[in-house]
């Protein structure tokens, strides 16, 4: 059921601001609204996901956004000064991006008045270094939204809508090519935002974007309080992202009875969390290799951008994976990076001058601390064994240097880790194909769509 917010949290924008138009923008006008939080959900779009089970973790995709960028460098990124350098959070394109869409994808098709907004999510934040501090940025704030229909006999629907402030303008324009260039947008907007979740493509569904006046939130936090937000909006298909599973698994448990003792009980019940385990890095490989087979690199996997359909053990042979937050996908197909947005989420990763080949390799580098972040959670019988991105990146490009070898070593001296490195070794006696899968996507060389048949993942 979806929740309400009280009348006193409605969020209103500006109703009484004049049409702005850009003089990229085709002599298309983008009528203003007043933007509240609906007072009551119809019982159609009451049905549905549990959107505050998602609210408290769709903030932290930060990590998608993260970058330090000056005061200078935050006001030109959505001035789209041309004369600016290259290397800023955001590329300094955002005015180049605007006119590539208009001319490849053309004005949205949505209105802000075919929406209603059920509910704030949560925000999206980009770190600012003022010199003397870091500091955090509203970029952008994600809400469930009513999309409701424009022809008789209809039921309204609910998508995700996010609110790209002006600082990431650039991020939202990116994402809009990206996902253009990747899977497309649908024709008829209605249909596809009904029509039910399906395993393929591995993609969070973009149906559409339209600019229009922001929330009155986003106009007090934003640095240019007269300047349009872009939404972009999603199919809501109620999967939860990955970090919601790190923090919500615990070790499986048995269930013994009269017949089945707790040993087998409990061997059972591990087994079905590896199964699961397998399955999510199956799906998620195969995942990187459809954006890569059609020539886009993500450029920021993580937990935060990674969604799953379930996260029971018992739903392991029906899991799949949909990757989200695009913006700061690049075009490789061509040899060159033509959107040029990216933030480094890797030491020593300089994606401004990274070959093809290079943003590839980055990104298998991202899916192998992804997974060893999944697995070590997965396999922790107590908080320690639960690995956090930041100790496993200074863990395996900085101490041990791409030695997965030596990772193993530190993983098997710990006993916080036995059951992960059970589990990546194939048990006792194993042949390590966990370990030598971790390894080829720490190497990046062997492209996705041959890791997606690695024995680790094909086997039962």
């Amino acid at each position: 059921m979806l929740l309400q917010h009280p009348q006193s949290r409605c969020l209103h924008a500006r109703a009484s601001r004049h049409t702005r138009r850009s003089p990229f923008r085709p002599s298309t006008t983008y009528r203003k609204r007043s933007w509240q939080l609906a007072a009551e959900a119809d019982d159609g779009a009451a049905q549905g996901p549990d959107i505050d089970q998602l609210a408290r973790l769709l903030s932290q995709q930060a990590a998608a956004l993260r970058s330090s960028i000056s005061d200078d460098e935050l006001r030109k990124s959505y001035d789209g000064y041309e004369d600016t350098p290259r290397g800023g959070a955001f590329g300094l394109q955002a005015q180049q991006l605007e006119t590539r869409v208009f001319t490849e994808i053309g004005p949205g098709f949505f209105d802000s008045d075919d929406f209603e907004v059920l509910q704030q999510l949560g925000r999206i934040s980009v770190m600012r270094d003022t010199g003397t501090s870091v500091e955090g940025v509203t970029a952008v704030i994600a809400y469930a939204a009513k999309f409701l229909p424009r022809l008789p006999m209809q039921r309204s629907i609910t998508v995700l809508l996010k609110e790209y402030l002006p600082v990431a303008r650039a991020v939202a324009y990116n994402e809009l090519l990206v996902l253009s260039k990747l899977c497309g947008l649908p024709e008829d907007q209605y249909s596809a935002a009904n029509r039910p979740t399906t395993r393929s493509p591995p993609i969070v569904p973009l149906l559409g974007y339209f600019v229009s006046a922001p929330t009155e939130e986003a106009a007090l936090l934003s640095m240019d309080a007269e300047a349009d937000s872009v939404w972009l909006v999603y199919r809501w298909d109620g999967m939860k992202p990955l970090n919601m599973y790190l923090s919500d698994v615990r070790p499986p448990e048995g269930r013994a009875g009269f017949f089945k003792k707790k040993e087998v009980a409990d061997a059972e019940a591990w087994r079905a969390r590896h199964a699961m385990l397998r399955s999510l890095a199956r799906a998620l490989v195969g995942a990187v290799a459809y954006c890569h087979s059609a020539g886009v690199v993500h450029g920021s996997l993580s937990t935060g951008t990674v969604f799953v359909s379930s996260t029971d053990d018992a739903d392991a042979e029906e899991l799949f994976v949909k990757l989200d937050n695009f913006g700061f996908g690049r075009l490789d197909r061509t040899g060159t990076s033509p959107l040029g947005l990216a933030t480094p989420q890797l030491p020593g990763q300089d994606l401004d001058a990274a070959a093809p080949r290079e943003g590839r390799r980055f990104d298998l580098q991202a899916t192998a601390l992804t997974l060893l972040e999944v697995f070590s959670a997965g396999t922790a019988t107590s908080p320690a064994g639960a690995l956090p991105r930041p100790t496993l990146t200074r863990l395996l490009f900085e101490i041990y240097s791409d030695d997965v070898a030596a990772l193993r070593s530190y993983c098997a001296d710990d006993p916080a880790l036995a059951e992960l490195v059970a589990f990546l070794d194939g048990g006792e006696g194993g042949d390590k194909a966990g370990w030598d899968l971790v390894a080829a996507l720490v190497r990046g060389v062997r492209p996705a769509e041959e890791l997606v048949l690695h024995p680790f993942l094909t086997r039962a």
